[in-house]
């Protein structure tokens, strides 16, 4: 069955009211992360494709660990987030450092100086843009990899050839069996 939807306007005075009301009140963004709490409190983040966020509210401290096998890619993943968390003033630069787990990689951020802003919030949402800006690279290369696996397994009729079409030659390759230079020729020759 379909849904109807209706909507209740109100006279026209309180219609201004309610605008002046909205214009006036400040918007917040809203993100939509995968995201997880540990029984302790931490925030973990699980959206990127290369790395897991944890995010300890408590010790004002960021940590990265890789989703599977640490490679360079996963490091210079690891490398560009606090890079950018750091040209954003979120996190000090120089408390960027390995973390206490193997290919972890942690920084703790400073302590909000403006009433009313949560230095956690602010953390959510640089690592929501920062995620939101690798999401073209992730898309880019699963696109690659697909696109490579199909040439591989579904070649066009230029890059292949029907079986029995190869065409036969005398000679094939660049190694010459009867060189004489090669070591059968040296034995042979005596």
């Amino acid at each position: 069955m379909p849904s109807i939807k209706i909507q209740v306007t109100p006279e026209a005075e309180d219609a201004k009211e309610l605008a002046e009301k909205e214009a006036a009140e400040i918007k917040h963004p809203q993100i939509s992360l995968n995201a997880r709490k540990t029984l302790d409190g931490k925030i973990m983040v699980m959206d990127h494709r290369d790395i897991d966020i944890v995010i300890d509210t408590e010790g004002k401290k960021i940590v990265t660990f890789p989703k599977n096998e640490m490679s360079d890619e996963v490091y210079q993943t690891q490398n560009n987030y606090f890079h950018y968390l750091s040209q954003k003033g979120v996190v000090e630069r120089s408390s960027v450092h390995g973390g206490d787990v193997y290919a972890s990689i942690q920084a703790t951020y400073p302590d909000v100086i403006d009433e009313g802003v949560s230095a956690a919030q602010l953390v959510l949402l640089s690592t929501y843009k920062f995620i939101e800006e690798e999401k073209p690279r992730f898309e880019t290369e699963e696109y690659y990899e697909n696109e490579i696996e199909d040439w591989y397994t579904y070649p066009t009729p230029e890059d292949s050839t029907p079986l029995g079409q190869v065409p036969e030659e005398p000679r094939k390759g660049t190694i010459n069996p009867y060189s004489p230079y090669s070591i059968g020729s040296y034995y042979s020759s005596e």
